[in-house]
């Protein structure tokens, strides 16, 4: 029987916003999601890479074969890989082994036949990435007026640190005293109309001689409509190079410009990147692109593996963003029927989801393929959508038992952040295996809840009103429990980030 989705109220801890994704994105995915749904019930008893290469063959009917099977097999194989890690990881826990060192272990692992400068330099640049993804996650999700509305724009994020890379990159070389970071409050806590990008004077020791807030729009009037509602005294304002001029123009009384730098103090400057340019690092960073290594023997491996382990389990950060994903899926079924999905909701109470994780992986890949969602680009790897599509089936199990009673908010997030653990485990350490490097990840930190959420949401929505209800309003509740948790995990992200992150995105071009 078909029932309707009632509209809800919406809590501001979901209601952040990724530029780009939108509820006419999350229904285009919801309708693939449902086509290979329906190919797995017709196939049941059919091998998951068989059933998943027909559909795939369909949705992607311009690609060969030889292409679809690696797809189809690709998706199997993570989501195999996914189950048995987090199955070891769970039992591990029950034996009092941390995620962090659990990880650490796949870590090293995984690395077996590298090198050991090669294995530290990745550790490295994932520790350093991961640490500005959960910076910038907490930069978006917690403000000193305590609102948490602001939008989350993945290749923004890049951007920053593209200048300060570029900008930097130049200093050095010149023996300017001028040096670029992204701002990190000392205190943890990010203002509404906090600075992006500061430049000091480390001869001097001055801070701040240049101010900079960075806005990456679709175009102009995105742009304008970020910036024109905040309070950016004594900040540039850097913009796409495409844009600065219909910008200033808005702005007639700021310093509006594609750079950072290049003033009659500061004549280092970085180069200006367009909104493309930006969106092609994104796909870059996204896509498994190999960077170039330097020797590293400075650090220790195991501390390095330990806190990318504590980083990956910031389960307060990362509910905040699965609500968001959750959040979008509502708003975009809300009213429409409902028929219940006996398949889903099976997976959700019991746990028998191999299928639905196949079905919600080869979604993601149809729709990365076909340019459906924006921050999921042409070209991203099958087994890294298939282990997100993984979090998001396995968040939502967990939001159902935080329903019915059976797990605690504390409970709740210490099992989701299990969940992201097991899916880097899986990456990390096949990519420190395959010899590709940190870009390839960075990415996830900030993208991957996100999506996973949308996929928790698909999952809920298709069990049907009653199931589904439960999964969006048991979101919210999981989302302010970690909405209340990030200023500490801030807390801890600074006390263990020793550096100012230059190198993060040491694969983008100066």
């Amino acid at each position: 029987m078909s029932t309707e989705m009632k509209k809800t109220d919406h809590t501001q801890e979901l209601n952040l916003q990724v530029e780009g994704l939108t509820e006419k994105e999350v229904k285009e995915v919801q309708k693939i999601f449902q086509r290979f749904l329906d190919k797995y019930k017709e196939n049941p008893d059919k091998e998951t890479s068989k059933w998943l290469f027909e559909q795939l063959k369909v949705e992607l009917p311009e690609k060969e074969d030889a292409e679809l099977h690696k797809i189809a097999d690709e998706i199997t194989e993570a989501i195999k890989g996914y189950n048995n890690d987090l199955e070891d990881l769970n039992q591990s826990c029950r034996k009092g082994i941390t995620k962090a060192s659990w990880l650490a272990e796949k870590l090293q692992d995984g690395a077996k036949g590298v090198s050991v400068n090669e294995f530290g330099e990745y550790l490295r640049e994932i520790d350093q990435t991961m640490t500005q993804a959960n910076m910038q996650m907490a930069r978006t999700i917690l403000r000193a007026d305590g609102d948490v509305s602001q939008c989350i724009n993945l290749d923004g994020f890049i951007a920053e640190q593209y200048h300060v890379n570029n900008f930097n990159a130049k200093a050095v070389l010149e023996k300017s005293p001028y040096r670029a970071r992204v701002c990190v409050p000392e205190n943890g806590q990010y203002g509404k109309n906090s600075v992006d990008v500061m430049i000091d004077n480390i001869k001097t020791g001055q801070k701040g001689v240049a101010r900079y807030q960075m806005k990456y729009g679709a175009d102009s009037k995105a742009t304008i409509g970020m910036l024109k509602d905040g309070d950016y005294a004594n900040q540039r304002l850097v913009v796409p190079k495409e844009q600065v001029e219909d910008v200033q123009k808005y702005f007639p009384d700021k310093t509006v410009t594609d750079h950072i730098g290049g003033t009659d103090k500061i004549d280092i400057q970085s180069e200006g990147l367009t909104k493309e340019q930006v969106k092609s690092f994104q796909k870059d960073a996204q896509s498994n692109r190999m960077i170039q290594r330097t020797d590293w023997n400075v650090y220790q491996t195991k501390e390095l593996a330990l806190n990318i382990g504590k980083q990956a389990g910031q389960a307060g950060i990362h509910a905040a963003l699965l609500g968001t994903g959750i959040h979008l899926v509502e708003k975009a079924v809300s009213g429409e029927p409902v028929e219940a999905d006996e398949v889903v909701k099976t997976a959700i109470t019991t746990g028998a989801d191999t299928g639905v994780k196949a079905a919600a992986g080869g979604a993601l890949k149809v729709a990365s393929e076909k340019g459906i969602i924006s921050i999921l680009p042409p070209g991203t790897p099958a087994g890294t959508l298939a282990k997100i599509a993984c979090v998001g089936v396995e968040n939502v199990k967990i939001l159902w038992k935080v329903v019915k009673g059976d797990l605690t908010m504390s409970e709740a997030l210490e099992h989701m952040g299990r969940t992201s653990v097991s899916m880097y485990a899986g990456l990390s350490a096949g990519a420190a295996g395959a010899g590709i490097g940190a870009a390839a990840l960075s990415w996830i930190p900030v993208a991957g809840p996100i999506v996973g959420g949308i996929v928790g949401g698909l999952v809920g929505y298709t069990a049907g009103s009653k199931v589904g209800e439960k999964i969006f309003e048991g979101a919210k509740k999981v989302v302010k429990a970690g909405v209340k948790v990030v200023k500490s995990v801030v807390e801890t992200i600074k006390n263990t980030a020793s550096a100012i992150f230059d190198k993060i995105f040491s694969f983008l071009p100066f």
